[in-house]
């Protein structure tokens, strides 16, 4: 079974590595309200650090809902209750060409895909008002079915709105900016039932839209740092994250290769993550965890939890992609949600209702 493990942090932990270079595609917004839109963005390092990687375009809408009545998970009997959900567009852009690459050799080379490349999308929604509480998307057929009726007229013709799990296959073939009738994308929904009423804000985390990763290791201090830097396991092109600003590289950090030039102003005051490369890891050392390139979007209701109406939600900011952990055992990072693993979309909503209801981080 697929897992995804979800850190928000205070900040976005940003994709930018050794190049400062980043490239974006910018269609215009269309008119079937996809009216956010989060734009390729790869840097010459993260290109070069892997020859296969893929990211994809994504549009959406802010999040809406539905109220319907469903049974209880736990008595079997019908009750009033809001599904909240989101409409989103993927298109295959490419990854364009960047003004300036990264002369690094590529450390992470694949052989030709055998079979094409997957999309395996998973949406997760964190609420931060209150207890931080966790709810992974579900499949709920009774709400799917009021959604599709409500937003299968609002799509282009012949497109076809799917769930987190029908959606599943390749990647669409690349479409051009500006050639919108003639654009290969899919249209997909993720569900989320029993989200905290009271809540105020959300982030949406979108998992599965890039194939992009980093190995890394870390908390560590940052003598740490430094004495791997003496001893030559840390190299230029390495990447380094203090859990608070963005990725940069190992030659941009500091003091790292130049004992003249000054250190960071409280060493101790971040915690320091820094990334290795699969022919660097050796059985002496404790194995990096993975870091997958994914997308953040923060939304907000200014409302309360009586008489919740659609038109509250908003989007906060525009989305970001940061790089987020696979493994449990990394601990919170730049004020955060805590590391939390979330499931697939469930196929027996009523009995996964309860467990996204319930998925509160102690």
């Amino acid at each position: 079974m697929r897992q995804i493990i979800v850190v928000v942090c205070g900040i976005a932990a940003g994709c930018a590595g050794l190049s400062a270079s980043i490239c974006q595609a910018q269609p215009p917004v269309n008119k079937f309200g996809f009216n956010q839109i989060a734009t390729v963005q790869t840097t010459g390092d993260e290109r070069a650090s892997q020859s296969n990687l893929w990211v994809l375009e994504v549009q959406f809408k802010t999040l809406r809902q539905v109220r319907l009545l469903l049974p209880d998970p736990k008595t079997g009997e019908e009750r009033d209750e809001i599904v909240l959900y989101l409409v989103y567009k993927i298109v295959n852009r490419g990854l364009g060409e960047s003004k300036e690459e990264s002369d690094t050799k590529p450390t992470n080379s694949f052989d030709a895909e055998v079979t094409p490349t997957q999309f395996v999308p998973e949406l997760t929604l964190i609420t931060q008002d209150g207890p931080n509480k966790i709810y992974a998307d579900s499949l709920i057929p009774a709400a799917e079915k009021i959604i599709r009726q409500r937003e299968q007229k609002l799509l282009p013709a012949g497109a076809v709105l799917k769930n987190s799990v029908k959606i599943e296959g390749a990647i669409p073939e690349e479409s051009l900016p500006g050639a919108e009738k003639e654009e290969k994308a899919l249209y997909g929904v993720a569900m989320w039932r029993g989200v905290d009423p009271e809540a105020d804000r959300f982030s949406i985390m979108l998992a599965g839209f890039s194939n992009g990763y980093k190995l890394v290791r870390g908390p560590v201090p940052y003598q740490t740092l430094l004495d791997r830097a003496k001893e030559g396991k840390l190299t230029f092109s390495d990447q380094i994250w203090n859990g608070k600003s963005e990725w940069k590289a190992a030659s941009e950090t500091y003091n790292l290769f130049d004992e003249k030039k000054p250190g960071p102003p409280d060493p101790d005051a971040s915690i320091w993550f820094y990334s290795t490369t699969y022919d660097r890891v050796i059985a002496a050392e404790e194995k990096p965890t993975i870091w997958r390139k994914t997308l953040l979007q923060r939304f907000w209701r200014p409302g309360d939890q009586f008489n919740r109406q659609e038109k509250e939600y908003r989007f906060v900011g525009d989305p970001e992609w940061i790089y987020q952990p696979d493994d449990v055992r990394t601990p919170v990072v730049g004020g955060g949600v805590p590391v939390v693993a979330a499931k697939k979309p469930a196929a027996n909503a009523a009995d996964e209702g309860a467990k996204d209801a319930a998925a509160e981080v102690k």
